[in-house]
């Protein structure tokens, strides 16, 4: 999740109510990861990257990651409303959702590798106020939300484009969406 021109707004309003911004941003990202049972495991100025997995796993953590991001955009649209009545400014956040192999580095308690920053790639392609997934998460919760195809794109330090979708909301119902067997997992 990162905060939409955060420098920007840091040029609008007194030091104070920036810090006050972001620090109730910060806050309501990190409530929303805690209740998915997330961890924010890197935490670089208002860009905060959250995983999914540890330090506990469970069998829907994909679906918990995107369930986490839709409710931070929906928190922070709530956020800006308030921010706009009682400063005149608003804010917005972009969300990414991307999957893959990271190395946790829990005595600085920060995320590293790859797919941690094509993560970060991933959000920048997101419109403010929305969430984006990459190709490697659609397959696993295209039967459970409503996604819309963005188009391929260039991300800095990837060759090539990434596929990615926005993500719409959850479905009521559903889709019923076969399980492949378990692979190495107890």
């Amino acid at each position: 999740a990162d905060l939409v021109d955060s420098t920007l707004i840091s040029t609008r309003v007194e030091p104070e109510t920036y810090r006050l911004l972001v620090g109730r941003y910060r806050d309501l990202v990190l409530g929303v990861v805690d209740r998915f049972e997330g961890h924010v495991g890197s935490t670089k100025g208002d860009g905060l990257l959250a995983v999914f997995g540890h330090p506990q796993a469970h069998e829907d953590d994909v679906r918990r990651a995107v369930l986490a991001g839709l409710e931070i955009t929906r928190e922070v649209a709530r956020l800006s409303e308030q921010a706009k009545r009682r400063f005149g400014i608003e804010v917005a956040v972009r969300v990414g959702v991307h999957r893959g192999l990271v190395c946790l580095d829990t005595a600085q308690d920060d995320v590293y590798g790859l797919a941690a920053n094509l993560a970060t790639r991933v959000s920048a392609l997101a419109q403010p106020g929305a969430l984006v997934v990459s190709q490697t998460v659609e397959p696993l919760i295209r039967g459970a939300f409503d996604l819309g195809v963005r188009p391929p794109a260039a991300v800095k330090g990837v060759q090539g484009v990434l596929a990615h979708h926005q993500v719409v909301g959850e479905r009521a119902v559903p889709a019923r969406v076969g399980r492949g067997p378990l692979m190495g997992r107890d």
